[in-house]
């Protein structure tokens, strides 16, 4: 009964996290960015409609992945301590369980499922993730607003910083030393990536 009780609670837990992470994309978020580059967007086909709606797809995608991101890396670390501290409680819990076994069995599954939530999302790195789309939607973002304010005058110009805040993302979320190091010189990775 107590085991049921404990997979139960894991069970509900990883709902939670679920359901956070999937209804994200209702939330609110730049809104006044996006319907200002999707009225450009659908004005007739030209440079300035193509470019808005570059800026406008990589800035939904980028904000979206952060918000998974997030929304995983804190449900992870959330959850982990919620079940560290259901596994101690259950240990000193006298009146709720009454068999040492089965406390002792409850507990080390709360254990086990933090332990294993904390693995998962640190050799996941799902905070680097997180903070790498969270940084690209930013840029991104900061972009449209230049875009908007030059009203997309020399529009293929934007292409540009586009792509090497893309690459920056990219560059981000793997990591590594070389990668670091190209980081903090945006000119010299995109001139790495057009040798490839």
């Amino acid at each position: 009964m107590q085991l049921l009780v404990a997979m139960i609670v894991i069970c509900v837990i990883a709902f939670g996290t679920w359901s956070i992470v999937t209804n994200q994309n209702i939330w609110p978020r730049s809104e006044a960015l996006q319907k200002a580059l999707t009225t450009m967007c659908y004005q007739k086909l030209s440079d300035r409609s193509i470019v808005a709606s570059v800026i406008l797809n990589n800035f939904i995608e980028t904000r979206w992945s952060a918000s998974m991101w997030s929304g995983v890396y804190w449900g992870c670390t959330f959850a982990s301590a919620l079940l560290s501290a259901l596994a101690a409680l259950t240990l000193k819990l006298e009146s709720f369980i009454r068999s040492e076994e089965a406390k002792k069995d409850m507990a080390a599954v709360f254990s086990i499922a933090a332990a294993l939530l904390i693995t998962i999302s640190t050799s996941g790195d799902f905070q680097r993730k997180w903070q790498a789309n969270r940084i690209a939607a930013a840029e991104l973002e900061k972009v449209g607003y230049e875009f908007l304010e030059a009203n997309g005058d020399q529009a293929r110009s934007y292409l540009a910083k586009v792509g090497n805040i893309l690459l920056r993302r990219q560059m981000a979320i793997v990591g590594g030393t070389e990668n670091d190091k190209l980081l903090s010189e945006p000119e010299a990775a995109a001139g790495k990536d057009q040798k490839q």
